[in-house]
């Protein structure tokens, strides 16, 4: 019995060493340095890997993120002073659409995998946030109401569904709207709830759950009974957020404070390990992506066009 529960331990650490061995293609994010921020790519490359820039401009530059099905590049990005719009760059990094918004600032974009729409929230001078839609190219900003509070942070459920936070004077809600009827259900309530994740290859959701001084990544699921329930996945002890996963949906990329600072962190999602991802000397990063190859490749062969 003994014998066999040290083999099972070394054929667990091997499992665990493999995986942590694998890297993605490459990730996107949002790197910020003193007052500024661009849209970043990195590649596995050594220790450190290489990490090259989609994006030099004056302006700053947030949420980006990969609408794979159409090959570009979306985030919001700094129209005048304050005041944000979104954009879409091509894989020559060339931008060939921008949005803005005379009520509010644009931002948070999250496409659709199966047509031209984009999810996103809209910023208003009175502080409120409104979650709503836009159809690429030709529309413009359209919100989902409901009872006059503030939302954020949409995710894709299915075409005609969507998961969105919503500011209630509890503490923020997940909600689940019907974009059709209109009609939302509260799912998740009690403490800070937000940053939806969703993947579309497994359909597993993942959401960022804040009570107290801890703040963790937990996963969305529902049981035999087909209610609504929520397992802890990180277990953070500080500061977990900013989720998302894999195309393949095996691992999940976050953010993570650890020993006074954030780091990157992918997590096998079979097993738990994980992984520290240096992405460069920033003083910010935003919203890690985990890329495809192809993805990655057409980025580059792009840039040197």
């Amino acid at each position: 019995m003994k014998a066999r529960i040290i083999l099972f331990i070394i054929l667990l650490s091997i499992t665990t060493a493999a995986w942590a061995q694998e890297t993605p293609a490459g990730i996107l994010f949002v790197g910020a340095n003193d007052g500024s921020s661009e849209i970043y790519l990195w590649q596995p490359d050594g220790e450190k890997g290489v990490i090259s820039s989609l994006t030099s401009t004056t302006a700053k530059e947030g949420n980006a993120c990969w609408w794979s099905h159409k090959g570009l590049v979306l985030a919001s990005r700094e129209m005048s002073p304050d005041h944000y719009g979104l954009i879409a760059m091509n894989e020559r990094h060339e931008t060939v659409w921008q949005l803005e918004d005379p009520l509010g600032s644009l931002g948070w974009p999250v496409p659709s995998p199966w047509d031209d729409r984009i999810l996103c929230v809209r910023g208003m001078s009175d502080g409120s946030v409104q979650a709503g839609m836009v159809v690429f190219p030709d529309g413009g900003f359209e919100p989902f109401e409901f009872e006059g509070l503030s939302g954020g942070q949409l995710a894709w459920l299915s075409p005609d569904r969507v998961l969105l936070s919503r500011v209630t004077a509890a503490g923020f809600t997940i909600n689940q709207r019907n974009i059709s009827s209109g009609a939302e259900e509260v799912i998740v309530s009690g403490g800070q709830n937000w940053q939806c994740h969703v993947n579309q290859t497994s359909g597993r959701i993942f959401f960022v759950r804040r009570a107290g001084q801890i703040s963790s990544i937990f996963e969305l699921f529902k049981d035999a009974q087909d209610r609504w329930q929520y397992e802890n996945v990180s277990n953070a002890r500080t500061y977990d957020w900013q989720p998302g996963v894999s195309r393949d949906g095996d691992t999940l990329i976050y953010r993570s404070l650890r020993n006074g600072r954030f780091c990157t962190i992918l997590r096998d999602i079979a097993s738990g390990a994980e992984k520290l991802i240096d992405l460069g000397e920033f003083a910010q990063v935003y919203f890690p992506v985990i890329l495809e190859r192809a993805d990655v490749e057409r980025l580059l062969a792009g840039a040197s066009q």
